[in-house]
């Protein structure tokens, strides 16, 4: 059976969009479908280009550029037609928006969207929300499948958008938890990281942007300072960095709090920490948060997006609700009191990742997506989706 080709058009992007894209071009069933990504030059570019797949140069911003956007929707039909694609495969609104015009102008038989999170940003006006909502029903009409990486956001989707309930499907993102079970010298982490050997370690890791809430969790940094003998780490980078830092210190948190910046030893870092904390106002579903729980730690977020559909309340962390810095803080004195209940609770998350939310799982039931729709549309055989629990996308029946 001759190979189906996938052609992927993403934005400049990090941490859990990129890993997720990563994921797919490495682990996918290389005998069945054959990647292309479109995406602007880079370090990206130069990562998936290294994993031997064909990377199409795109200049894809994040935000509207008529002029530019429709130059990209230009090359992406070009593409599309030489290429002989497929399944035509947008990670995030804005790759979404020209890649699905240029499908349509393109006649790809096969259309796929992500959404790895809200577009509906509470600090957007209501003409806006009501904008986009409009133009992601109208898209959505020539869309196959819009995957979602929690029940949470296809929730949202399906009630804001009014989007048909059998073309959004969920698809929980997934991780590998073997390079977080890693032993380290913690002493020399902590070094690394500039933080003092004395006292529990509390850490968070997000790009610092108002979504991530992390003004909230400073604001519980210093209610914990004034009982507990503590330290706090935030890893990452973003438009509030500064504002951040201007608030530790006017919170009385020198010498207590300490920025790292963008750091790619995340599983050392994990493994020094005590206890994780994703104070996020908004969320698809972060793999921060299941690389924490596959590390072993006990977590504290909030009940938003699918941080709930990840995190037992009581069993493998505490759920609290957004924007509220005392909530945050008692869950987390809690964990730094009682550490045998702490510990439990991080065995409990690690098992929890390695039987739900591995990448395994997650590029399977993302193929097995493609090839529901490709048997409808008649270029597949009804018999190429039977499956089994344990088969990998190699081991799939091809006819």
């Amino acid at each position: 059976m001759s190979k189906f080709k996938v052609l992927h058009v993403i934005r400049p992007a990090r941490g859990g969009m990129k890993n997720h894209l990563l994921s797919l071009l490495s682990l996918g069933d290389k005998n069945f479908f054959e990647p292309v990504v479109a995406c602007p030059p880079g370090n990206m570019a130069q990562e998936i280009a290294d994993l031997g797949v064909k990377v199409i140069s795109i200049p894809l911003a994040g935000e509207l550029s008529p002029r530019s956007d429709w130059h990209v929707m230009r090359i992406l039909v070009d593409t599309l037609t030489a290429e002989k694609i497929t399944i035509l495969h947008a990670h995030s609104s804005k790759a979404g928006l020209v890649a699905r015009v240029a499908a349509k102008v393109a006649r790809t038989p096969v259309v796929f969207m992500t959404a790895h999170n809200s577009i509906f940003y509470e600090f957007w006006p209501s003409w806006k929300k009501n904008a986009f909502a409009l133009g992601e029903r109208l898209l959505a009409r020539f869309t196959h499948r819009i995957l979602t990486v929690s029940e949470a956001l296809r929730q949202e989707l399906l009630i804001k958008e009014g989007l048909p309930p059998d073309r959004v499907v969920t698809v929980h993102n997934g991780i590998n938890p073997a390079p977080f079970r890693c032993e380290v010298d913690r002493l020399a982490v902590l070094r690394s990281l500039g933080v003092p050997p004395l006292g529990q370690l509390v850490g968070t890791i997000a790009r610092l942007a108002p979504q991530k809430g992390v003004s909230y969790f400073l604001q519980a940094a210093a209610i914990l300072c004034r009982d507990y003998q503590v330290n706090f780490v935030v890893v990452g980078d973003g438009p509030l960095r500064e504002t951040l830092d201007q608030q530790g210190r006017a919170l009385g948190l020198s010498g207590r709090l300490f920025f790292t910046g963008e750091r790619r030893d995340i599983p050392r870092i994990l493994a020094a920490m005590d206890i994780f904390v994703l104070p996020s106002i908004t969320e698809g579903l972060p793999l921060t948060i299941l690389e924490a729980m596959a590390a072993g730690k006990p977590v504290v977020a909030t009940r938003v997006g699918g941080l709930p559909e990840a995190v037992i309340d009581g069993e493998t962390g505490f759920l609290v609700p957004p924007r509220n810095p005392h909530a945050l803080a008692r869950a987390m004195a809690r964990l730094l009191s009682e550490r045998r209940k702490a510990e439990e609770m991080g065995q409990k998350g690690r098992q929890r990742v390695m039987e739900h939310f591995t990448v395994e799982a997650m590029v399977r039931k993302i193929e097995e997506e493609y090839k529901s729709v490709l048997s409808k549309k008649g270029f597949l055989p009804t018999c190429s989706l039977k499956t089994t629990d344990d088969e990998m996308p190699s081991e799939i029946n091809h006819c």
